[in-house]
């Protein structure tokens, strides 16, 4: 059985209902946005605009795509909001770098010059710590050994919001003493627990009336879901498999359960980095090239050129 927070509740960190609430003109929706971003980075940002705001549940139902919310404010600074709670590993970490240093080079046309860039601020909610702190925000720019910045004006600053945190903060003061920004933390984290639903911080307000809105939706609402249910089934998909392998009593049941695990993993890194549909090809691979898969995915820059290297060790 699958395992989710609550199997009938859209969780309040679905991406799609991330983007749905971030990516509206109506002055909610720009607040919610202007707030994070000055929250997150310090800027106080007075008009934006959402670049990327269509939401085609016919789209978003056929392929699974990130759903990121590029912004551009009355400065010409570029932000990238996501919600990131699923994915976590090698590949999504080399992607976010990629998505940096994409919109950086999506601002140049022929005839401009290097010095036209404007930074790129890169907000993503992940759930899992850091690997050296438990802070809630942690921001990074390149640096050298001794710690000291590349530049002075770096052009991709990017900062993770750990969302697992927020439950070391709540443990030491109540819910009404977070501010604004902690309380929507926890209210991504948790949904509906603790009372934060009462709640009168207008950011968090902001989310919960989205979320009624978004409910009259059916066809958006009953896409968001089905999303949150399949992050689901790959999020607890090594344990399942595990204990159905388990269940039966076999060591080679738990050997195949662990090797579906490891194909569903594989599977999704695939499809995030390249954007296609890979689970036929994946499927008619031997173990010997699926463990070649797991390491040219991080040198193959596109799906058929992986394609291609694993003919070659045939």
């Amino acid at each position: 059985m699958v395992k989710t927070k609550a199997n009938n509740v859209l969780n309040y960190c679905n991406d799609l209902f991330f983007k749905y609430t971030l990516s509206r003109e109506d002055t909610e929706s720009v607040y919610a946005r202007n707030t994070i971003i000055q929250r997150v980075t310090g800027i106080r940002v007075k008009e934006s605009r959402v670049l990327n705001p269509n939401l085609d549940p016919g789209v978003i139902g056929k392929k699974r795509i990130i759903l990121d919310v590029h912004v551009k404010d009355e400065a010409g600074r570029f932000y990238n909001l996501e919600m990131q709670t699923t994915y976590a590993g090698i590949a999504e970490m080399m992607r976010f770098e990629f998505y940096g240093a994409r919109a950086l080079n999506n601002q140049l046309k022929s005839s401009e010059k290097y010095r036209d860039l404007k930074p790129v601020y890169q907000v993503i909610f992940i759930e899992k710590y850091a690997w050296n702190n438990k802070n809630l925000i942690n921001h990074y720019q390149m640096r050298n050994e001794q710690g000291e910045a590349e530049s002075e004006y770096p052009l991709i600053r990017r900062t993770f919001v750990h969302l697992p945190v927020i439950n070391d903060i709540a443990k030491k003061k109540e819910i009404q003493q977070m501010d604004d920004f902690e309380q929507l933390c926890f209210l991504f984290k948790n949904n509906a627990k603790n009372d934060i639903l009462k709640s009168k911080e207008r950011l968090v307000k902001v989310f919960m009336d989205k979320y009624e809105e978004m409910q009259k939706d059916d066809e958006l609402w009953s896409t968001a879901m089905a999303i949150q249910m399949g992050e689901a089934r790959y999020r607890y998909g090594l344990e399942d498999s595990f204990e159905e392998g388990k269940t039966e009593g076999k060591i080679e049941g738990e050997k195949i359960g662990i090797q579906k695990g490891r194909i569903s993993l594989l599977l999704k890194q695939l499809e995030s980095k390249y954007r296609e549909d890979c689970s036929a090809w994946l499927q008619s691979l031997s173990n010997e090239q699926i463990e070649a898969v797991s390491s040219l995915i991080l040198v193959c820059n596109s799906f058929q050129e992986l394609k291609n290297q694993i003919m070659i060790r045939k």
